[in-house]
């Protein structure tokens, strides 16, 4: 599995109602991409929920890192450059996947965690895999998951919620705007086969 993402930083007074169009109607072409467990179309609107800017951002779990990229290097990217440029793409090792109560996913969170040089990091894993299990647990959780940036060394946790976005102290959130979610199914039997083994 791959986590990626990318964002597109928008001017103070653009008009957050094409990005939340654009997601729906973009959104619909994803809807049977093969190897996407799913995928996040999500703004921030400056003064909103704590958001200090405009953005627009994509945020994927890929089940199969071929075709994460297959996207990059083939046609459904060319949209993204021709609109808003080529961005600078993030990209995590995913440590834990668990999924929680179905639902349609209204809000996704991130939360970045800086790894210090010292921190052993089996044990470091084997922790993040035990605190993602209890986070899946909340009533509104749909997925959540933990990725691993080996570039800057930072955890980065993700939980997709069923609840209206809201303001959390150090979290950046995001209101959905349409979430591609063909292999949803599939992510939930591979954590399900995952939990029983």
């Amino acid at each position: 599995m791959l986590i990626k993402q990318y964002e597109h930083r928008l001017p103070s007074d653009y008009d957050m109602s094409k990005i939340r169009e654009r997601g729906r109607t973009r959104g619909l072409v994803w809807d049977n991409a093969e190897g996407l467990a799913f995928k996040a179309f999500a703004l921030r609107e400056r003064g909103k929920y704590g958001a200090h800017y405009n953005a627009y951002t994509s945020i994927y779990l890929w089940l199969n890192e071929d075709e994460a990229a297959r996207f990059v290097t083939g046609p459904r990217f060319k949209p993204v450059v021709e609109s808003f440029g080529r961005p600078p793409i993030q990209t995590w090792l995913h440590l834990a996947v668990h999924t929680g109560q179905p639902g349609r996913v209204l809000s996704i969170y991130r939360e970045d965690v800086p790894v210090d040089e010292g921190v052993d990091l089996g044990d470091l894993s084997s922790a993040e895999i035990k605190r993602n299990a209890q986070v899946a647990t909340r009533d509104d959780i749909v997925v959540s998951l933990v990725g691993l940036d080996v570039l800057n060394w930072k955890l980065s946790r993700f939980t997709l919620s069923s609840a209206p976005l809201h303001a959390i102290e150090g979290v950046a959130g995001y209101e959905i705007a349409y979430l591609a979610a063909p292999g949803l199914q599939r992510l939930k039997e591979q954590t399900a086969d995952a939990a029983i083994a």
